[in-house]
């Protein structure tokens, strides 16, 4: 497949704070989460909001702050710049080439799919918060996802946001990350996720056996097989 590699992440809980007020362009999918996010935070007893948010006490408050300022302009940064969870610490896109970013795409629970350099205001939304709104990305996704560069395509999601992409018949590539006793890793997955994207970016291979030929800090890899997406799977062992 020709032209550059692309990379899906998966959103982060942690946000940096703060960026350039503008008021964000939507389409109807976005409309109506941004809506049920609003209405949770107008009508949302303190309880059902720490439940949605899975935040307490001034966090909780912040998350309905945020939601309820959706109306309006509101603070906004790009993607890679607002998420700064252990995926995007390790990805560090700050220190990569700017047009690099646009090779990146992130399943926003409030956004659907937003490029690495795409706004994006400060928020709190997990995919329980609203019901049927993993029913609704999972349907509204389809046009994103379509109209997605070209480009070999790596998927570097844990399974509830791999999950929204259901149905889709692109091929794309995966990492499985395990230690070396052989025990599948999930808890520090996200930092070897971030790195494997990172290491692709910086040096613009998307084919799996060139990616299997870079050095990971801490790990390194172990093979190679086919996936259930039409793609590779490729597997890293992790010394821990």
């Amino acid at each position: 497949m020709t032209g550059a590699p692309l990379i899906l992440l998966a959103p982060s809980e942690e946000k940096a704070p703060g960026g350039h007020r503008g008021r964000l362009k939507e389409n109807p999918a976005q409309r109506w989460v941004r809506e049920q996010l609003m209405h949770l935070a107008e009508t949302g007893t303190p309880e059902s909001l720490r439940k949605a948010f899975d935040v307490k006490d001034l966090a909780l408050d912040k998350a309905r702050t945020e939601a309820l300022a959706l109306a309006g302009p509101v603070p906004l940064l790009p993607a890679l710049a607002r998420y700064t969870g252990v995926a995007f610490q390790a990805l560090d896109a700050a220190t990569l080439a700017p047009e690099t970013w646009r090779q990146v795409f992130i399943l926003s629970h409030l956004r659907g799919l937003v490029r690495g350099d795409e706004p994006v205001p400060p928020y709190k939304l997990k995919l329980a918060a609203i019901p049927g709104l993993k029913a609704h990305w999972r349907k509204a996704l389809a046009a994103q996802l379509a109209a997605l560069p070209e480009g070999p395509l790596w998927e570097l999601l844990p399974g509830e946001a791999a999950d929204l992409l259901k149905g889709w018949t692109r091929p794309r590539h995966t990492v499985e990350i395990w230690d070396t006793r052989g025990k599948a890793i999930s808890h520090f997955s996200k930092k070897y996720r971030g790195l494997v994207a990172r290491w692709i970016l910086a040096h613009q291979q998307g084919d799996p056996r060139r990616v299997m030929k870079g050095h990971l800090p801490g790990c390194r890899w172990d093979g190679v097989s086919e996936n259930d997406r039409g793609g590779l799977a490729l597997r890293l062992l992790v010394d821990l």
